[in-house]
């Protein structure tokens, strides 16, 4: 940690104007302001937000190369990821269960939920269904966000604003190449449009992406087989995703679409180890339309409709011990309508009211043996939840607002979960706000955890599962100390109960999703932002945490300390920039009690300052220093860690279309 220290506290004794475009245009100050829509579903500055909102702006993006929204997030405070490789995960705040599928995180595209209704996941790896090039910004709100959003907001809200036609005004097309055989093709196109007096826009995007995949070491599984214990062509992946949507008047729709394929090399599940087979395939549709209008001078409305469907298909190869090849399929289909009123026709406040309503026509599970089929699982369930939500903003004085907020939500088989919000800001001068914040959150337990069995060969079913509930208070200040330099600070407590996790049940040695007893945590975070001469600049966050289970400690993928170090700027007179990403991480526990030392990780990206008239170039250098780390595996490997990628290289060509 020393040296992130002591650059950081060279990036703060050294700033001065710098001037690039876009966002990274602005004065910190300015930045204070951009407005931001996830933490309250409608924009407001990002001073006055109830919640420590970090912004991922494109630029940033292009800067440091980030490939997923998984890596975009790994460079915000108090942020960690990790990858079993076969799913990207988010830790935050100490909080990161190996194997949770992220259910604790809520993932919106351009603020519409696109958490699934069987795993309630938050996609952010290549499993997702969003690619980076369509990302305008990422706004990542900290902090349980219940009371507006209903389950899943209990650690945090990731909020994915895609560019829209007004923005591109073109089209851009991308081509990737890469260590393992990587390479991908991208569009990205959108123009706006006015028809019968209205204006409007529309954008498309469309991707493809195949890696063959590398050779992994598992030291556990030398001499299995007879085998040096490395799994050799099995980490392969590919994938395709599109997107549409149109903007006319009031009117709003769009359609999503993607597909990953993934193989999966670790012999989770007690599959054979160095066999091929054993796959992950993730499939996602999304469709909505919605409308906006101004009823008064003081009263707008909107309302959406929308439709999605899911599908998960995993194949286990068995035949070493069972002679059998297992296949897992998922199939969830939904559908709901949102309606919502902003009032600001009494002065000082702005008054949001609103309900939403889900029907999950469809959350099938199936678990069955290949040649010849024999059926374990066969899980067919329905359900709905009714959600109503109000929230105040009140400016009772020139630098002095409050924001609170009260949902309830119905939901099948779990009764009524009421959840608060509170904040209370002040801005002591323009440049600075302070905000103490308060709220509860909750998540009922998903179809995965309550109905899943394999048979009862490795995993049971869970009965009796109550719902996770959670409660966070926050005391957060930002301030730009000169236009060139901005600190950012919190600290936080929280309290969950009813944690759902699976554990191996030590009667039958089978898996099992248990409510296991109440956590304990409280932190503290420190960022720093500097502008520097030359067009240099410098971000850097310290975390530390402590994190406390009654019944047992430390929990998993824990770790007390995060440092964070990112430096961009032009590459002497050459004509190209650079964007350099450290991450520092402290141990960790892996679900099984292990250790998992921590480590450092560094990601170099070398880009064309200007683009050229046959595109602009970048070349991105991921795990600088080419030592495979480790991140925690959970209770449904034999391995204690999962190590993952060396060395690798990404030469990026993007050229804009008029």
């Amino acid at each position: 940690m020393r040296p992130f220290i002591v650059l950081f506290a060279l990036s703060l004794a050294s700033g001065s104007a710098a001037s690039t475009d876009g966002l990274s245009s602005m004065s910190l100050e300015d930045l204070l302001r951009v407005e931001v829509a996830g933490a309250s579903r409608y924009a407001q500055p990002l001073s006055e937000a109830p919640s420590a909102v970090s912004i991922v702006a494109a630029e940033d993006i292009r800067r440091f190369g980030f490939r997923t929204l998984a890596e975009s997030l790994q460079s915000v405070r108090g942020v960690y990821a990790t990858n079993d490789r076969a799913y990207s995960y988010l830790g935050i705040r100490g909080f990161g269960r190996p194997g949770d599928y992220n259910s604790r995180i809520l993932l919106l595209v351009d603020g519409d939920r696109r958490n699934d209704t069987i795993y309630d996941q938050a996609m952010v790896g290549h499993e997702g269904p969003v690619e980076m090039d369509w990302v305008k910004r990422v706004e990542f709100v900290p902090g349980p966000s219940s009371a507006i959003y209903g389950g899943n907001a209990l650690f945090g809200i990731v909020n994915a604003v895609l560019w829209s036609g007004t923005d591109l005004e073109g089209s851009r097309v991308t081509a990737e190449a890469g260590s393992a055989g990587m390479a991908r093709l991208g569009l990205l196109a959108g123009r706006g449009i006015k028809t019968g007096g209205q204006a409007g826009d529309w954008t498309v995007g469309l991707s493809v992406y195949r890696k063959r995949g590398g050779d992994v070491h598992f030291p556990e599984f030398v001499g299995v087989g007879g085998g040096d214990g490395i799994a050799r062509g099995l980490d392969g992946e590919r994938y395709a995703k599109a997107f549409a949507k149109l903007n006319l008047g009031g009117w709003h729709t769009s359609i999503a679409l993607s597909s990953r394929h993934k193989d999966v090399p670790t012999a989770y599940f007690s599959t054979d180890f160095n066999a091929p087979g054993n796959f992950t395939l993730d499939q996602h549709a999304y469709a909505d339309i919605g409308h906006a209008a101004t009823l008064s001078e003081n009263l707008t409305r909107d309302v959406r409709l929308h439709v999605g469907t899911y599908r998960y298909d995993g194949e286990y190869v068995f035949l070493s011990s069972s002679s059998v090849v297992g296949r897992d399929e998922a199939r969830a289909q939904w559908w709901g309508a949102e309606y919502r009123l902003t009032w600001t026709g009494l002065e000082g406040h702005k008054l949001l009211l609103g309900a939403e309503a889900q029907r999950n026509g469809r959350v099938d599970q199936r678990y069955f043996d290949l040649s010849p089929r024999t059926n374990h699982l066969d899980s067919r369930h329905r359900g709905s939840s009714v959600g109503f939500f109000v929230q105040d903003e009140w400016r009772f004085a020139p630098r002095w607002m409050t924001n609170l907020g009260l949902r309830a939500d119905r939901i099948t088989n779990f009764g009524t979960a009421l959840s608060p919000r509170a904040a209370l800001i002040h801005h002591p001068i323009p440049e600075a706000s302070m905000k103490l914040i308060h709220g509860r959150a909750f998540r009922p337990p998903n179809a995965y955890e309550r109905f899943y069995h394999d048979g009862n060969n490795t995993q049971k079913p869970s009965a009796g599962l109550r719902p996770e509930r959670i409660a966070t208070t926050e005391l957060a200040a930002d301030m730009a100390v000169t236009p060139t330099l901005r600190l950012g600070a919190s600290v936080y407590r929280y309290r969950m109960r009813n944690l759902v996790e699976q554990i191996t049940d030590p009667a039958d040695g089978l898996l099992v999703f248990v409510n296991q007893s109440p956590i304990h945590a409280r932190g503290a975070e420190l960022e720093a932002e500097a502008m520097l001469t030359g067009g240099w600049r410098l971000r850097g966050s310290i975390a530390a945490q402590r994190t406390h289970q009654d019944s047992g400690g430390e929990p998993a993928n824990s770790p007390r300390r995060l440092s964070k170090l990112l430096a961009d700027g032009p590459l002497f007179d050459t004509g190209w920039a650079f964007g350099l990403n450290l991450q520092s991480i402290g141990s960790r526990l892996s679900a099984n009690g292990s250790r998992v030392p921590a480590h450092v990780a560094g990601n170099l990206v070398l880009r064309q300052g200007e683009a050229a008239k046959g595109g602009e170039w970048s070349v991105g250098l991921y795990n600088l220093s080419g030592r495979r780390h480790l991140d925690p595996s959970s209770s449904e490997h034999v391995q204690n860690a999962l190590p993952q990628d060396g060395r690798q290289i990404r030469v990026r060509w993007e050229s804009a279309l008029q």
